[in-house]
């Protein structure tokens, strides 16, 4: 597999939001059959493309970049080809420095629910170096033409959308559908998976009903304790584009390890000034 091919397809797994493993032969010590600069592209489940030698060798490259997946290490480590088992040129074997660049894709942001909400949440959001993925079964609000070119529409079962678009580490999940039950099933799917933030919208008492049949259903309290619910920041939001901005802003801060807190401290530094 050449380096064009290579390439095009750590783009196409960027788009899909896969984590992947690139290795790279950067160095070789005795009669390898492949040189400096080959590749492989190793994919969480064990599949691969590309070939340093026979099926012993490419077994431990992948076990060694599926390992790497998992851990998100960027790493080197030597690789050594057994001379008996054919996969060297000569008879004494040889050894592959291998190079393993764990390639993650860009944070994902996984709207359930197509509304205004989340039409102007999806605005805001496209500043903040987001991949966004909009989800709806409502085909006449998952419309391109409303979302824009930024925006990733997927039409179909919210809840088993949320579970094919696997979300990992660098995926947000910001829940908006239009009702109690569809809220319910979708924050269930977001909580099977590893997404780095799951938040999601309605009053307390809505969020306090969800929360008491997913515990009876098995969820623990430690992992529900991790849902933003009610989402956002308390700014006294109302109407569609306050609500975004203050889940914007939540998010944000998360992102960043902020406060949240005012940077307005003008009357300290009056104090500050009548003390000089």
């Amino acid at each position: 597999m050449n380096s064009t091919a290579i390439y095009q397809e750590i783009e196409a797994s960027q788009r899909r939001g896969e984590r992947i493993a690139l290795a790279t032969v950067v160095k070789t010590v005795g009669a390898a059959p492949c040189g400096v600069g080959s590749k492989m592209l190793i994919y969480a489940n064990g599949r691969y493309k590309g070939s340093f030698a026979g099926q012993v060798t490419n077994g431990k490259v992948v076990e060694e970049g599926v390992r790497a997946i998992k851990d998100g290490r960027t790493h080197v480590t030597h690789i050594h080809m057994d001379a008996e088992q054919g996969e060297a040129v000569g008879s004494c074997g040889a050894t592959l420095e291998v190079f393993f660049e764990v390639v993650r894709p860009e944070p994902r942001l996984i709207i359930a629910g197509a509304g205004y909400v989340a039409q102007a949440l999806t605005r805001l959001a496209a500043g903040l170096d987001f991949h966004i993925i909009v989800v709806d079964d409502r085909r006449d609000l998952a419309d391109p033409q409303v979302f824009g070119d930024m925006v990733q529409l997927n039409f179909g079962n919210i809840p088993q959308a949320i579970r094919e678009l696997a979300p990992d580490e660098s995926t947000w999940v910001v829940i908006v559908t239009r009702g109690h039950s569809l809220d319910k099933d979708a924050l269930q799917a977001a909580l099977d998976s590893n997404a780095a933030y799951i938040g999601m919208i309605g009053s307390p008492g809505k969020v306090k009903r969800i929360f008491k049949n997913l515990l009876n259903e098995g969820f623990s309290r430690e992992r529900l304790a991790q849902v933003h619910a009610p989402i956002g920041l308390d700014l006294g939001a109302e109407t569609p584009d306050e609500i975004a901005l203050s889940i914007a802003a939540e998010m944000l801060m998360l992102r960043k390890k902020a406060s949240g807190t005012s940077l307005n401290t003008l009357h300290n530094l009056l104090e500050e000034e009548a003390t000089v």
